[in-house]
């Protein structure tokens, strides 16, 4: 079995990875159900929608996933019969939270072969870039190893996360660079913190909202969404204006939620991407150890 873990600074991700019945090898990725294809000769997969006993994964927060779903999760897969041991393959950008989660799987495997994979750490990214590698977040990484991959380039990779990473993608395959921007829930909570009379518990609507607001929660909702609609579609334009037109790659936990505020974000939405990059490194650059040893 291979699990895949995609530990951020609010949320954490986390898939399975094992062989399906009929299908060859299906995987469960988090948030949203997924039934892509990837058409990729190293994967040669089908990404299906089944979780460890058939029960469906999601996205936790983190002081609940480590506490909580962590324990139950690994538990599980420990139960589940796997004679052929485990891989777990991390992308992290908490390593308190990295540790945790590694004391918690060699406690509850105990007994059972399993290896853990870490990029940066045992599992590295090798793209070319014009960057300073040490200072790339691990998530940022493989986001770029797995667009090159899935698409072609010349791309532009934005994810929504904490903060949001706009990152461009030459022709060549070369990451040039990118932005960080504070992501929406962020500057919401910020705002919501200095500013005396607004609510204090808010949180971004999943469903599509009016324009206009006709009350301060609503008001708020329009505001942070159209607002970053408002500026996906700019730094597109801005993006496309100095260096041609390209494909836009969204992934993180809320491009679902911009999307629909803005006009160039409409095709390659993908909240999965992280996971689904996550284990095609795993495959080409551990020479996919897990699956070697099931044959």
């Amino acid at each position: 079995m291979l699990i895949l873990l995609d530990v951020g600074n609010t949320s954490i991700s986390y898939a399975v990875y094992r062989k399906a019945p009929s299908a060859g090898f299906a995987a469960t990725f988090t948030p949203l159900p997924l039934s892509t294809r990837i058409g990729l000769s190293v994967l040669r997969r089908t990404i299906g929608r089944k979780g460890v006993g058939g029960d469906p994964l999601r996205t936790a927060k983190i002081g609940s996933f480590l506490k909580e779903h962590i324990p139950k999760f690994i538990k599980k897969c420990a139960k589940s019969g796997d004679k052929y041991g485990f891989d777990i393959v991390i992308t992290s950008v908490v390593p308190k939270n990295t540790e945790i989660i590694k004391k918690y799987t060699q406690s509850f495997l105990r007994g059972r072969p399993f290896k853990i994979w870490i990029v940066g750490s045992n599992l590295h990214t090798k793209i070319r870039h014009r960057y300073q590698s040490k200072r790339l977040r691990a998530d940022r990484a493989v986001n770029i190893f797995g667009a090159i991959r899935l698409y072609r380039p010349p791309l532009l990779m934005i994810d929504y996360g904490t903060a949001i990473t706009a990152d461009y993608i030459s022709r060549n395959g070369v990451f040039e660079g990118g932005l960080i921007i504070p992501g929406p829930e962020i500057a919401l909570q910020a705002l919501i913190e200095r500013a005396a009379l607004l609510p204090k518990k808010i949180r971004l609507p999943k469903n599509h909202i009016s324009f206009l607001g006709r009350n301060t929660y609503e008001c708020l909702h329009s505001g942070t969404l159209q607002g970053y609609g408002a500026l996906t579609d700019g730094l597109i334009e801005r993006f496309r204006q100095r260096y041609g037109n390209l494909r836009v790659v969204a992934t993180g936990g809320f491009a679902s939620h911009i999307k629909p505020y803005t006009r160039h974000l409409r095709s390659h939405v993908d909240p999965g991407h992280t996971l689904k990059s996550l284990l095609l490194l795993y495959l080409e650059k551990a020479n996919g150890a897990w699956l070697i040893r099931r044959r």
